[in-house]
């Protein structure tokens, strides 16, 4: 009577404990409290030592204390029953009921399974032990018991061993459709993303209907096994009813809708994306939750690796869905569906270097009415260096600028007012928000109009909306401008021309030219116009900028912000040159940076550092054969001599720095969280010079992964070597 009690009790809590062998709660419940309250019943007539050799495993491997002290509890209990030699089978029950709870709550996580593992191999040798020694009918029926749930565990295995075999082949189409139909949605191939997207639906419905058909319905009440058909269930079902709904949001999307016509795109078929686009990011956060409620600690380790693998991916797709939808739900404000846009957007060359990358020499005033877009202003950065009143034009609000680039003409006038060289190094700093808010500060004070963003592009850029625009006709010019050959003529050729006046006028007739093309032409759709664009972007060539804080947040995700990264603690180096001459021969300068980190293993988890940085500078620019605007300057150095203003960003403070060898020194501040080391650095024609510079300090968080290393947008890009396993990364 006692021991049913007991058993019962057992059963119940266990069976509450939430544990899972099956997945599926009422399965769960009923498999659980049976096997607890069968091995308590069976343990009455267990020998005491086994008992309270159970009990004493429990207790190792119970988590909250309260349960460690109720198994040592039970393990005195049974040596009590051993010690007094008596029966006792209330009490043998009693301890082996403390000893489940214990193990139905247990803690260990050595390996996949350690619980489940110990806990079923205690048990079973208790019950086996317990039931051997009842008398022989009631262990011929136990027999008989174990041999039914054999013949059930025996049909489970094949039925599902059958379910399976039939899902394989949906299951692998399924899985390479929807990995073609995320290819094709990322390269902007809607209609192909759709049809993918489909096709993996029906894949998937045909193997969730092999997993879900009657003969592998069994293996439900089967331990890790039934486990394994949830989760597969699970995702088929969830698979084909997202992959169904993706390809139906994609089905509405036209990407020919929103396409700039004759500088106009239609506002209406903008907002016609929302939907689909909401649609589709449903549909990816539906399949990740789906993907999360079939993970379970019971699955085999290589399914939980594909699944988490699985989850990386949705991840990355749905941060991608997500600012497409973003995009379309902030696009109609940026193209002045509210109310009239402007944006001031900077043509750059890197021939003269900024710490942005390049010079400005000309710029552009966008208006945006309704989607409507105009240029409704166009000049050189000399039209804005003497507009307005400099007597009153200043900065606000920009101290960390100020403080650092203020002597360039920014803040080193009386009253800390501008002077009339500011919009000829408008580009100094290396991150663009502050150098765009610099714009929308300066630019209303220059005669212009207040702005709500700001754009900058250089060469590259240029030249590939000439792939959009065609060949571009110059006056004077023996050959038109293309994709193919408008970067070298911006950044080298036109400074041939002896003429300054010249080489201007041909500066403003390519932009102006440029930007007329677009607003008269059809561009391609906005994939596009993304595919070809994306690579100069991630090489901040072509940059973004706006005054309204989601539409920031919108060019900050999809990193066209152009913003100077943020170190959190992490290692890195970034350096810049800016053009100290006042010339036009950094098209000729080359740039090559070594990092080298100097810890030994010893240090590295306090997060002591030293390192060397090296920086390269050869100069390939002539001593003569190109005008003086071009390898003259204002020093009286040789011609062809590069001086340029070179910054070294770097996580820790400089302590020592040598120029070819040699100690010497660099001015030292911090601005953007980073710590910068600045000198003038003169490069002799055809010359090489090497600046090297150590750095030591400690770093908040020195096992956060490769260092940043960044090196401006160059004509020749720049080479950078990463830090070697040997330095200690």
């Amino acid at each position: 009577m006692y021991v049913a009690v007991l058993a019962g009790a057992s059963g119940v809590l266990a069976a509450s404990a939430g544990l899972r062998p099956a997945g599926s709660s009422p399965v769960d419940v009923v498999l659980v409290g049976l096997a607890a309250a069968a091995v308590t019943w069976a343990a009455a007539t267990a020998p005491w030592w086994l008992v309270a050799m159970v009990a004493l495993l429990a207790a190792g491997t119970a988590g909250p204390v309260a349960l460690v002290a109720a198994s040592m509890a039970a393990v005195v209990l049974a040596c009590v029953v051993g010690a007094g030699r008596r029966n006792m089978p209330w009490a043998r029950s009693l301890a082996t009921l403390v000893a489940v709870q214990a193990f139905a709550h247990s803690g260990v996580h050595v390996f996949f399974g350690a619980s489940a593992l110990i806990c079923s191999v205690a048990l079973v040798i208790l019950f086996v032990w317990g039931v051997s020694r009842r008398p022989r009918p009631l262990r011929r029926t136990v027999g008989k018991v174990l041999a039914c749930a054999g013949v059930g565990i025996a049909v489970a295995i094949v039925g599902l061993t059958i379910a399976g075999v039939v899902a394989r082949a949906p299951l692998q189409e399924g899985n390479r459709k929807a990995t073609e139909g995320l290819e094709a949605l990322n390269r902007g191939d809607i209609a192909a993303a759709s049809a993918s997207f489909a096709s993996a639906a029906t894949a998937f419905q045909r193997a969730d209907d092999a997993l879900s058909a009657p003969w592998a319905q069994v293996s439900r009440v089967m331990p890790v096994v039934a486990q394994h058909r949830s989760s597969m269930t699970e995702l088929t079902s969830t698979a084909a009813d997202a992959m169904s709904s993706a390809a139906s949001a994609l089905a509405q999307v036209d990407p020919d809708s929103v396409r700039v016509v004759n500088g106009r795109i239609d506002l209406a078929a903008v907002r016609a994306l929302e939907a689909p686009f909401l649609q589709l990011v449903q549909a990816i956060d539906d399949l990740a939750a789906g993907v999360g409620r079939s993970q379970s600690p019971w699955l085999a380790a290589p399914l939980q690796r594909r699944l988490a693998s699985l989850g990386d991916d949705l991840v990355d797709n749905r941060v991608k869905a997500g600012n497409a939808l973003l995009a379309v739900q902030v696009a109609p404000a940026m193209l002045g569906e509210t109310s009239v846009r402007r944006y001031f957007v900077a043509f750059t060359t890197p021939a003269e270097s900024r710490g942005l990358g390049g010079f400005m020499g000309n710029y552009a005033e966008l208006t945006i009415d309704q989607g409507r877009i105009e240029m409704s202003d166009f000049g050189r950065h000399t039209d804005l260096n003497y507009a307005g009143d400099l007597a009153t034009r200043r900065l606000s609000g920009l101290d960390e600028f100020v403080e650092h680039w203020g002597r360039f003409d920014f803040a080193n006038h009386e009253g800390g007012t501008t002077g009339s060289a500011v919009w000829s190094n408008v580009t100094m700093a290396p991150d663009f928000p502050t150098v765009a808010q610099v714009i929308s500060q300066l630019y209303p004070q220059s005669g212009g109009r207040p702005l709500d963003g700001v754009f900058m592009l250089d060469p590259q850029a240029v030249a590939a909306l000439m792939s959009f625009t065609g060949p571009v006709a110059v006056d004077g010019l023996d050959q038109q401008l293309t994709a193919d050959n408008a970067t070298q003529f911006i950044v080298k050729d036109q400074y041939r021309v002896e003429a300054a006046d010249q080489r201007i006028d041909l500066l403003d007739t390519i932009a102006r030219a440029t930007v007329d093309r677009l607003l008269s032409s059809t561009l391609p759709p906005p994939a596009k116009l993304a595919e070809t664009f994306a690579p100069l972007v991630a090489q901040d060539r072509l940059m973004a900028w706006s005054a309204h804080a989601d539409e920031e947040q919108l060019l900050s995700q999809v990193k066209m912000d152009g913003a100077f990264p943020v170190l959190e603690g992490r290692d890195g180096v970034a350096v810049t040159v800016d053009n100290g001459g006042n010339n036009k021969i950094d098209a000729y300068l080359e740039t090559a940076v070594d990092y080298l980190v100097n810890t030994d293993g010893s240090d590295a988890g306090a997060g002591v550092r030293s390192s060397t940085i090296t920086i390269t500078l050869t100069n390939t620019a002539p001593s003569s054969g190109l005008p003086g605007y071009v390898i003259d300057n204002g020093f009286g150095l040789p011609l062809g001599t590069n001086r340029a203003w070179l910054s070294v960003y770097s996580a820790l403070p400089m302590v020592a720095v040598q120029v070819d060898g040699r100690p010497d020194g660099m001015e030292t501040g911090q601005v953007f969280g980073w710590n910068v080391s600045s000198r003038y650095v003169d490069i002799p024609p055809g010359r090489t010079v090497t600046v090297t510079m150590m750095v030591e300090g400690t770093l908040q968080r020195p096992d956060a992964g490769a260092p940043v290393i960044r090196v401006q947008p160059l004509f020749t890009p720049a080479v950078y070597t990463m830090p070697s396993a040997a330095g200690g990364e």
